[in-house]
């Protein structure tokens, strides 16, 4: 069925005239008879075929198509749906529960499930920086999304999907690059390393802002798409402002 691609719409105005509006605020307006131009837009909204109206039902259908407007209908109807994939998501808390709400919502690509040897991808979510348990997951060859508090502020990924996103040890070496105190730095993460598990809980807010990117990450490469976030790190900072920080990966060295 062809009809108006969404964010475009043709209509008239109070004085009669037709008007395309487009995304982003953009108008054109449209000449002809009025009561030509209605039958021609019925048509679009019910999926008839305009061009069988005439030639110039064919020619605004063109400029329509020119403009990008027009949704064309598929001429075979293929099986495009794609097996769910099945994630493991390890922690506890607020972080948690709105992510397996959100990926719960039907339809979904994603499976959640609970044992490793099941999943195709592992989210962990922690109350504080995990560096041994990241650098272990990291090693078990499969994509690794990653999320954890620091200063009140919540810190999502990048999410390690494919050979182009930015890995556990890309981000860990930028990291310790980046840190003039770096053996103050890999002190304070042995003892990160060494406290007991926890809930990773924030404000309702900031949770579900965290959840909503692991989630579209992890969305978008269910549906083979590539994900959004991964070569950057996502702070959520207290009263919900959302930073991004470039993490790319690390020049691979050759041998000779």
């Amino acid at each position: 069925m062809r009809s108006l691609r969404p964010g475009f719409h043709l209509y008239a105005t109070t004085d009669g005239s037709w008007r395309l509006a487009e995304p982003g605020g953009r108008f054109h307006r449209i000449l002809g008879a009025a009561d030509r131009l209605a039958e021609i837009a019925h048509a679009l909204d019910t999926g008839s075929n305009v061009g069988s109206l005439g030639s110039d039902a064919a020619a605004l259908e063109q400029h329509l198509r020119e403009r990008g407007a027009l949704r064309e209908p598929h001429t075979t109807a293929p099986d495009t749906r794609l097996a769910p994939k099945r994630v493991l998501v390890l922690g506890t808390g607020t972080v948690v529960d709105a992510l397996h709400a959100l990926l719960a919502a039907p339809p979904s690509s994603i499976r959640v499930v609970g044992e490793e040897a099941e999943a195709d991808a592992i989210v962990s979510i922690e109350p504080w920086y995990r560096d041994a348990r990241w650098a272990d997951l990291a090693r078990r060859d499969r994509p690794l999304h990653r999320c954890h508090s620091d200063g009140g502020s919540l810190f999502v990924g990048p999410f390690t999907a494919d050979e182009a996103s930015a890995s556990y040890a890309d981000y860990r070496g930028r990291r310790r690059a980046a840190d003039p105190l770096v053996d103050e730095l890999d002190a304070l993460w042995r003892h990160l390393d060494s406290l007991p598990d926890g809930p990773a809980d924030a404000p309702p807010a900031m949770a579900a802002l965290a959840a909503a990117i692991l989630a579209a990450d992890l969305f978008a490469w269910a549906s083979g798409d590539p994900a959004p976030h991964a070569t950057t790190e996502i702070e959520i900072r207290p009263d919900c402002s959302v930073h991004r920080h470039p993490v790319l990966p690390l020049p691979k060295l050759r041998t000779r």
